[in-house]
């Protein structure tokens, strides 16, 4: 089943076809983050990005598995590309929006949607999760996660395809 990208996979798509990224081992960390011109470094504390004079650095805790930092960039990249400003001035309801916005960003770039359905996917969910999660470099509970929305997405496209063919 071919699905229609949604406005954030179509941008996800995009962002990989600029980077020559179009299967899970072209993904690259530091080379995206060298696109974006961002500055990794790791510590021994959580997570975070600034911006500095229009030069952002992350932060990636060194005590976390790559996968683990691997979301947390995508997550922090997520409010590269789609925010501006500082977090810390805004008004709560409008920083949980961002969070909100960049977690899903995280979802779709780490598994971007257009690469996971090219991937057959076995019928059992535990070794589903597992080929996603060794496949695109994520942990297990994130792959899992990936895929309920990926199969909800793929359960609405049909429902919708039920509904049209009952009414025509």
């Amino acid at each position: 089943m071919t699905i229609q990208l949604s406005h954030l996979e179509e941008e996800v798509k995009k962002i990989y076809t600029k980077l020559n990224m179009l299967t899970p081992e072209d993904i690259d960390m530091e080379r995206i983050a060298a696109t974006f011109q961002i500055w990794i470094h790791y510590e021994k504390k959580g997570s975070s990005m600034f911006c500095i004079n229009g030069l952002y650095s992350m932060v990636l805790d060194s005590r976390t598995s790559r996968q683990q930092q691997w979301e947390d960039f995508v997550h922090e990249l997520g409010h590269v590309v789609k925010h501006c400003g500082n977090q810390f001035n805004m008004n709560r309801m409008f920083r949980q929006l961002q969070e909100y916005q960049a977690n899903s960003f995280m979802y779709h770039f780490c598994i971007p949607t257009f690469m996971l359905e090219k991937i057959s996917l076995p019928r059992m969910q535990s070794e589903a999760i597992k080929l996603i999660g060794d496949t695109f470099n994520v942990t297990y509970p994130f792959a899992a996660k990936r895929l309920e929305m990926y199969k909800r997405k793929q359960f609405s496209i049909l429902w919708h395809q039920k509904l049209y063919q009952l009414n025509y």
